[in-house]
């Protein structure tokens, strides 16, 4: 239960506070007093997105906190021993600081938390239901869960996420290391081709230098050829050879040499110099004799060239690079990827967890059909007690085909976190009419009506969400009889609920457990206006309704 509110700066409320009530809680005042504020503030404790234009013109800084009673909601303390907030199980301080230059902060207790962990904990402290659409009813994808709500299938269904979860985990593992597998095996034959091109080209380092220069040789072997004979020529071959005159100069100084003695040495120079030349020679004539010319190894050469190229540019541009890349290979080859017994054990899971989804998605899907035909009895009966007699009202379901999905009645349908099956709530407001999708078909009047009969319907049963029920002018649309009976059904459902419900219905003002008055003054300072709100007392509320009852239908809605 919601006990005290307090506002700082928020839109038009300087500092405002109110303590409410068990049971049915109205606000009312004139149009644009200022009623919806306080249900906005509200729902911005309850997680719903803060906006800069929520601060009051002039702050900086808007605060909205709440205190609510959780004495008898062990959900509640449940949620927020999850969050790890301390808490006496008595009550819990829900606070909200939003700010003009920066993100808004959210604190529980004077703890801190994100919009993600105070969406759950917002979930069993209360519901909001807007004043024109009743968001939660209008879209299609929330009705499922009104009836598994109705049927008590909350948890159920919850363990089915998980399940499904599960199922689809073991799935999408069992698909990777499949695809690991896969993707391995290709790797290792490429790697294998690989190991096999590199071992069978036999690499030697230094071996390309070698070849290189054995090629030039070869392919140089005419020119060499052609220098080496004319080296021999001037060497010894004519009468104007090398050793010709140097045997014409050792014969001339033999001639002088007893002239004079000192010449004997420089004899032998020339005489050492005769010898260097005819080693020369020899050496030149053998080399000459080594100059090859041999074709088939020149295209050997060529070949075995061409196939170091084309090794080093694909495993890494040098010999030993490709002997590198060699022993890589080799390494990883010998650490096959053995995943096999991990794949047949994920099969197996994935069977197992799929059978379970299956048992769980079967149950329920039963459940789900029983309850939504009691579901359907109970709304048609609380409508008719709201002016709505001879509506039709019921749940269509809807199964979306699957040739690999599970079986329902003989038919394969897609498996989903939520069932077997979706749906929507189905509507015929008037006698002969054909029922059409509520959320298409229904006014505002009738949408109120149907979110009361709904809540009606469960009023006797285990409650799973919040005790509070905020309505933001329920009243849309409706008047006399219909006025009465909305009022009734509001106080029944007060009975087991929290109700804060802002109207414009005396009819509603008047079955009131309290009652609270919302205006918009002018401050005396300045002359800005501001909301102010307080609970009336007896002889205040007869005024307050008395007021109300002067107004015209026309502006109820």
């Amino acid at each position: 239960m919601l006990r005290r509110l307090y506002l700082e700066n928020f839109a038009l409320a300087d500092k405002l506070e109110l303590e409410f009530g068990p049971g049915l809680n109205v606000l009312t005042g004139e149009t644009g007093a200022g009623k919806s504020i306080i249900i906005g503030a509200i729902a911005r404790l309850l997680g719903e997105k803060s906006d800069k234009d929520d601060i009051r013109s002039g702050a900086n800084l808007a605060v909205v906190e709440g205190d609510f009673d959780i004495k008898a909601a062990k959900e509640i303390q449940s949620e927020l021993d999850t969050l790890g907030i301390v808490h006496d199980r008595q009550s819990v301080t829900l606070r909200r600081e939003i700010f003009l230059q920066k993100a808004s902060r959210l604190f529980v207790n004077g703890q801190q938390v994100t919009l993600g962990q105070i969406r759950p904990l917002a979930d069993l402290l209360g519901q909001l239901y807007g004043q024109h659409s009743h968001q939660l009813l209008l879209d299609e994808k929330n009705h499922l869960g009104f009836l598994d709500d109705f049927a008590g299938l909350r948890e159920p269904v919850a363990e089915l996420r998980t399940s499904f979860g599960h199922w689809q985990a073991c799935r999408a593992e069992k698909e990777s290391l499949i695809k690991s597998r896969d993707f391995a095996r290709k790797e290792r034959e490429l790697l294998i081709f690989q190991k096999q091109e590199i071992e069978k080209a036999n690499i030697v380092p230094g071996e390309e230098e070698s070849l290189a220069a054995e090629k030039k040789i070869i392919d140089s072997a005419r020119v060499l050829a052609e220098k080496t004979s004319a080296i021999l020529e001037i060497i010894d071959r004519g009468n104007a050879s090398a050793l010709n005159l140097l045997g014409e100069a050792q014969r001339e100084i033999s001639r002088i040499i007893d002239l004079d003695k000192t010449l004997e040495k420089k004899s032998d120079l020339l005489d050492q110099a005769v010898i260097n030349l005819e080693e020369f020679r020899n050496e030149i004539e053998t080399y000459q004799a080594s100059i090859p010319d041999d074709p088939r190894r020149q295209e050997e050469i060529n070949l075995r060239l061409d196939e170091l190229f084309r090794l080093k540019k694909k495993y890494g541009g040098s010999e030993e690079a490709i002997l590198a890349t060699l022993t890589e290979i080799s390494h990883r080859l010998e650490n096959e990827l053995d995943v096999e017994d991990k794949i047949a054990h994920l099969e197996k899971e994935e069977i197992r967890t799929c059978h379970e989804y299956t048992r769980r998605a079967q149950e329920i899907s039963g459940k789900r059909l029983t309850k939504a035909d009691e579901l359907s009895r109970k709304v048609e009966k609380e409508l008719s007690g709201l002016g709505m007699s001879k509506a039709k009202f019921f749940f269509e379901f809807n199964y979306e085909a699957d040739n690999e999905g599970i079986m329902r009645k003989e038919t394969p349908v897609k498996p989903t976190a939520e069932g077997l099956e979706s749906g929507r709530f189905m509507v015929s407001a008037n006698p002969g009419e054909p029922a059409k999708a509520l959320a298409k078909t229904a006014s505002g009047g009738e949408i109120s009506r149907i979110m009361l009969a709904l809540r009606a319907a469960g009023i006797h049963r285990k409650k799973t969400g919040g005790n509070l029920l905020v309505f933001d002018e329920i009243d849309v649309g409706i008047g006399g009889q219909t006025a009465r009976a909305v009022a009734d059904k509001l106080k029944s459902i007060a009975s087991e609920y929290q109700l804060l419900v802002v109207t414009h219905l005396h009819q509603i003002a008047a079955v009131a457990d309290y009652h609270y008055a919302v205006q918009k003054v002018t401050q005396p300072k300045g002359g800005r206006n501001i909301v102010v709100a307080k609970g009336l007392d007896k002889k205040e509320r007869a005024l307050e309704i008395e007021r109300m009852l002067a107004l015209p239908d026309t502006l109820s809605s």
